[in-house]
């Protein structure tokens, strides 16, 4: 027996509005956490709504059932997957991050550490290490990475936020 659950969907750029309003169309159930933010035109300024995450959103489906129906509208690309079978998305998660839009847009932060990897040589942009390269030891959750100063005779190992570092 198919069971509801939440699966991600990746869109094309900038098409997450709009498979959002083909979702509704076809009656399946869907979220799309957007948030609020103001951006600068030439000429003036103007509160956008963007999506949390760029080109993803959320359905709720019956994979078996209703999968195709979503892959069918020309917005939606393909299911983010896990060694080839569709990822499940926890309800709670989503719950959570329905919690933190909601409640706390204004300070919500995403930040991406897809792109960082152990071993990788950064520069610390700010805080006490500014202007300081490190090597990246271990990435903690989504927000925290250790790193370690090789310019030292010693291993000086220094949690450090995501948002406190770039590429060298």
């Amino acid at each position: 027996m198919a069971t509801l659950a939440w699966y991600a969907v990746y869109t094309r750029p900038r098409s997450e509005k709009k498979l959002a309003e083909g979702l509704q169309k076809l009656g399946i159930e869907h979220y799309l956490p957007l948030l609020r933010t103001r951006k600068k035109w030439s000429d003036r300024y103007k509160w956008v709504e963007e999506p949390v995450f760029a080109s993803y959103l959320f359905v709720h489906i019956e994979f078996e059932h209703d999968a195709l129906r979503v892959l069918k509208l020309p917005q939606a690309v393909y299911f983010v997957s896990t060694e080839g079978a569709p990822t499940v998305i926890e309800a709670g998660a989503l719950e959570l991050l329905r919690l933190a839009v909601d409640n706390y847009a204004e300070s919500l932060v995403i930040r991406d550490t897809s792109a960082l990897a152990a071993g990788e040589t950064v520069r610390i942009k700010d805080g006490p290490f500014a202007g300081k390269e490190a090597v990246i030891e271990r990435i903690q959750g989504k927000t925290l990475v250790v790193v370690a100063f090789p310019a030292l005779n010693k291993s000086v190992q220094v949690e450090v936020a995501v948002g406190q570092i770039c590429k060298s």
